[in-house]
């Protein structure tokens, strides 16, 4: 797959798509681990679990979303994919 426009375009909504699905799963999850810790009194996961978690979440997500996106706007584009 080249790097034409399409893809680039395709790649770059995907990216804000994925960072909009972020956002949405994020706030989802964080509310959960309140709901959680207020239920329990502990924690489910410690604090640095829970940022390491949203790390890895966000950086698997962008990548997701940028190559369907990329993905797409090659097929759109007529390329195909290759």
């Amino acid at each position: 797959m080249e790097l034409s426009l399409p893809v680039i375009l395709g790649a770059v909504i995907g990216l804000g798509v994925g960072l909009l699905d972020y956002g949405i799963v994020a706030s989802i999850l964080r509310r959960e681990f309140v709901k959680r810790e207020t239920k329990k009194g502990s924690p489910v996961l410690s604090r640095q679990n829970q940022d390491m978690l949203f790390k890895v979440l966000f950086v698997v997500n962008a990548i997701a979303f940028a190559a369907l996106g990329a993905i797409t706007g090659n097929s759109l584009a007529g390329y195909g994919v290759q």
